[in-house]
């Protein structure tokens, strides 16, 4: 089984592309998805560790930690979101190699892991390729003004808070333009595929 690590910036179609790759036959799966599992999985040593360094205020005794208030202090302290990701990690590469047993026990050929952090933290030197969503930042913007209803000022800042694309172009071993219409997106992703299953022999 082939193992695609899947990234790019904030609003390049990464989820759209997750999508079209699992129409595709292709196992996926989401970091973001792992991530809120464990942190809102309410287990004892997890739940000490945020409420020590987010506070109290984001734990409800009868329903856990407060997943709007977590999600607000993450976003907007960067010190705060740099530790959860350095917590969360080893967990999350646990939980990953488990997810990737179950990959291989269901007979997929290519199984995909969707990540924003993938080059930043390291973990892309664990798969067999990676493939790097990018679009121009002037469509990054225009789509999260669409999306969140945010200023613009406040859409580059969310950018520019990220690690540049270039960087993580650069060790792609695919790329994906999704600048213009999703028929063009559309069409560069199975044109991806393609190429994947033929430079690993899946053809």
């Amino acid at each position: 089984m082939i193992k695609l690590g899947l990234t790019g910036g904030i609003c390049t179609g990464k989820t759209f592309i997750l999508d079209i790759f699992k129409e595709l036959g292709a196992y996926t799966i989401r970091a973001d998805d792992i991530a809120k599992n464990i942190i809102f999985s309410n287990k004892p040593e997890i739940v000490e560790k945020i409420i020590e360094v987010f506070g109290s205020e984001v734990y409800d005794k009868k329903k856990g930690i407060k997943k709007e208030e977590f999600s607000r202090i993450l976003f907007t302290d960067t010190e705060k979101r740099d530790f959860i990701n350095r917590f969360i990690q080893p967990l999350m590469a646990s939980e990953r190699k488990k997810i990737i047993k179950e990959a291989e026990k269901s007979g997929c050929n290519i199984f995909v892991y969707e990540s924003a952090l993938l080059v930043e933290s390291g973990i892309y030197k664990d798969f067999d390729a990676v493939v790097v969503v990018y679009t121009s930042e002037e469509e990054q913007i225009d789509r999260l003004l669409k999306r969140d209803g945010i200023c613009i000022d406040d859409a580059k800042n969310r950018i520019k808070s990220q690690f540049p694309l270039n960087e993580k172009l650069k060790v792609a071993n695919y790329a994906i333009d999704t600048t213009g219409s999703f028929e063009n997106a559309r069409t560069k992703i199975l044109e991806t595929y393609f190429l994947v299953k033929k430079d690993f022999s899946l053809i």
